[in-house]
């Protein structure tokens, strides 16, 4: 018998004025991951403005540019 590690499956943002269903936990790990190293940046951003970001950060902003540019590109025909 395979046992699957068990998870809520939800995300839950700002005190739960948003909360994501989650179908796989890698998914959640992934997002969580992302989330923590844009807070860093933005952080960093607010503390030194007009320094140059590190390389491993430039590549976070990076995946967060192909995700938003991705979700930009799918929704791209659905009127609102």
């Amino acid at each position: 018998m395979l046992m699957r590690p068990m998870y809520s499956g939800v995300m839950v943002i700002d005190g739960n004025r948003i909360r994501f269903s989650m179908d796989d936990w890698q998914d959640m790990l992934a997002i969580k991951t992302l989330r923590q190293a844009l807070r860093q940046i933005a952080a960093q951003m607010f503390r030194h403005p007009g320094y140059r970001l590190p390389t491993h950060q430039l590549k976070w902003m990076d995946i967060w540019e192909k995700i938003f540019a991705y979700h930009e590109e799918s929704t791209a025909g659905v009127k609102k």
